[in-house]
């Protein structure tokens, strides 16, 4: 995997690929939009709610018309709640529709004022006050200015009913809010749990598929990146459930659910506010062309940025050494800068683009207000109707105002899991045989034969190696640095597979066996220990099946209870990361507990006494002599007092075997080894 390197997808497959770890949570994703489409119709009810509050309460009035065809015809049409008086026919206004309304006025049926139904009861106030007044069934229709001279105390009595009306929808509208709200709040609830769970399964996934992956991947690929996957980009993908996909589809469930309403109220209002959509789209459009520059722009910068800091502090006694202080710090500014500019970039075009979305949805509300006005003079609107399209207006541009945070959430999500499904595509080099054997008896026996390897094309490193280690022998391999010694290693645990040869252990080829079982052959020590933050018990351990009997007794084995039981809780001490309150012998004696504990039947030892003081180096020696004597043991020294009792040396030179032999017949033989050994000990 690199970084450079495009993932070849669209969106769509890497949304059907996320896809893949969402579905097994179908359910809980099913009830999370239901919640959603009833906080839709919710939001979309609330404005209709203060409409009929509005128009049937607060602004209720008859309008009088004179006798003439057209005027009995809407008085016959809304007979149950109209009424007669003399020459004049009351009907309620709110059900006088347009047409009607204009033809009347036409024909001057229609008078200007507007009546307001008082109950008979209440006829006495109306008499107090000196207010006029129209005799009809069992109200008093009285002119609806006049009531505005009413005292207040009559005029609450008046309007009573009316009172207790608004006063019931206002609690419907707050349990509506409450019923909303606890609606949201299990679906917050919910989804949080299957986005965490689904981004679990990910790094869970993730861990597995990177334990599976060859160690020529590791070795081209910084540790921090991969880190960076399992844990930042994962966590990227977190907003996408949460802001982007659930909240957009709430938002179009909306913004469809308001269109509807609109247009079922008045179709010439919802023209006012669909008429904005065209200049909405191509700022959309234009930004989604430039944000998507931009934050590229930003994600590669940014990255250049992490990875010089990453240097520069890893290596920040090295710049001090060598007084780089200044030049460090100028070069950092460049990069520095270039990331400043990206975000600023960025940054202008967010702040373009919200401000205009502002703007045409006040430019919305402005020709709203003019055409509604004018349409309630006429008679066209109420004024509950005015005021819900100024409400629907808000539910319209919500979640246009949102776009570019949501915009640059799925874009950082998308950029993301590019880098995840790109990790998760990676195939191991190092494959299990389709029909695995394992060897009849094991003994320990190691086979090279013809083996030729290279990391890189046409840079071989062994070049035709042969030889064999008996079981229960002893093989040393010396050389300079660069000879292949490591990569002989690397070979045989099946790290790498060689271009050329074979190599067999116990006369079976290691790409027939299965890895897991090839691997269990050996105890491995390296030079560079790593410990594990945790007691010294689960770094002899690591988690496997072993009883703490044996550990203890393999630990005294190899002289690291001399120290183990000098440390306050013993076995069960912490360990700091990495072992940085071990010397590091004391690491390597604790390896070498770990390498033998699960009873090896052959040990390797790569550099695994260097580095170490003389005391630590004379215990090690020690536990080599007495592991050295049931099983088969390969080591690997630069320093070759370690290895002079070894049964078979092996001197290695630019990929090749030049000499093999005991400690005693290489110096006799007076060549590479001798050489090396005059080298190490000869002034």
């Amino acid at each position: 995997m690199e970084e450079e390197r495009q993932y070849k997808t669209s969106d769509k497959n890497l949304l059907k690929n996320i896809w893949t770890y969402s579905k097994k949570y179908l359910f809980q994703i099913i009830l999370t939009f239901i919640f959603l489409i009833i906080m839709s119709i919710l939001q979309i009810v609330l404005p209709v709610i203060s409409k009929t509050a509005i128009d049937n309460y607060i602004q209720k009035n008859y309008t009088a018309l004179k006798l003439s065809d057209k005027s009995r015809e809407v008085y016959e049409k809304n007979s149950a709640y109209s009424y007669k008086a003399d020459s004049l026919l009351f009907v309620p206004s709110r059900v006088i529709t347009k047409d009607e309304y204009y033809l009347m006025k036409r024909d001057s049926v229609m008078l200007e004022e507007k009546y307001y139904p008082v109950e008979l009861k209440y006829r006495d106030y109306l008499e107090e006050e000196s207010i006029d007044y129209i005799h009809v069934g069992d109200f008093c229709l009285v002119e609806q200015n006049s009531l505005k001279s009413m005292d207040d105390r009559y005029l609450r009595e008046v309007r009573g009913k009316d009172i207790s009306s608004v006063k019931r929808f206002a609690l419907l509208y707050v349990l509506l809010l409450v019923v909303s709200f606890l609606f949201n709040y299990m679906q917050v609830i919910i989804l949080a749990i299957v986005s965490e769970n689904i981004m679990y399964d990910m790094r869970d996934r993730m861990m597995k598929h990177l334990m599976s992956l060859s160690m020529d991947f590791f070795h081209k690929n910084p540790l921090g990146r991969l880190v960076t996957r399992a844990t930042n980009d994962i966590a990227a993908l977190r907003e996408l459930f949460t802001d982007v996909f659930i909240y957009s589809a709430k938002d179009i469930l909306t913004i469809i659910g308001v269109i509807i309403i609109m247009f079922r109220m008045s179709w010439k209002l919802s023209l006012v506010v669909l008429g904005a959509m065209p200049f909405v789209i191509i700022l959309l459009l234009l930004f989604q062309k430039f944000a998507r520059g931009a934050y590229r722009d930003v994600r590669t910068t940014l990255a250049k940025v992490n990875a010089f800091l990453s240097e520069a502090i890893t290596g920040v006694s090295l710049i001090q050494a060598f007084h780089q202080e200044k030049q460090s710090y100028d070069d950092f500014s460049v990069t520095g800068k270039n990331y400043y500019k990206a975000n600023m970039n960025q940054l202008f075009i967010f702040s373009i683009f919200r401000p205009l979305i502002d703007v045409m949805s006040y430019i919305t509300i402005a020709v709203m207000i003019y055409v509604g006005g004018r349409g309630i003079f006429n008679g066209e609107f109420t004024i509950g109707i005015l005021f819900a399209f100024l409400s629907y207006i808000e539910l319209f541009f919500r979640p246009i105002f949102d776009f570019s945070e949501k915009y640059n959430i799925y874009q950082s999500a998308m950029a993301s899991s590019e880098r995840i499904f790109l990790l998760l595509d990676e195939k191991p080099s190092i494959k299990e045989s389709d029909n695995p054997i394992k060897p009849k008896e094991i003994l320990g026996k190691i086979e090279f034969k013809n083996v030729t390897f290279e990391y890189k094309k046409n840079e071989p490193v062994l070049r035709d190696v042969s030889f064999t280690i008996e079981p229960n022998t002893s093989a040393a391999f010396v050389g300079a640095t660069g000879a292949g010694k490591t990569t002989l290693i690397n070979l045989l645990m099946r790290y790498y597979d060689p271009q050329e040869g074979e190599i067999l252990i116990d006369k079976v080829n290691i790409k027939d066996m299965p890895i897991e079982f090839l691997r269990s052959y050996f105890g491995l020590v390296m030079q560079d220990v790593m410990i594990f933050s945790g007691d010294i018990k689960y770094n002899i351990l690591l988690n496997r099946d072993i009883e703490e009997k044996r550990m203890i007794e393999y630990a005294e084995y190899v002289n690291a209870d001399k120290f183990i039981n000098k440390i306050p809780g013993n076995y069960s001490a912490m360990l700091n990361e990495r072992g940085s309150n071990l010397s590091t012998g004391q690491r390597q004696l604790l390896a070498f507990a770990r390498a033998l504990v699960d009873q090896p039947k052959v040990l390797v030892l790569d550099e695994a006494t260097s580095n170490i003081d003389s005391e630590t180096e004379y215990l090690i020696q020690d536990a080599i002599k007495k592991i050295m004597n049931d099983r088969t043991t390969i080591a690997i020294a630069h320093r070759l007092s370690t290895i002079q009792d070894a049964d078979r040396i092996y001197a290695l030179h630019k990929g090749k075997i030049v000499e093999q032999g005991n400690h005693r017949e290489l110096l006799s033989n007076r060549k590479y080894y001798y050489d090396l050994y005059k080298l190490q000990y000869v002034k």
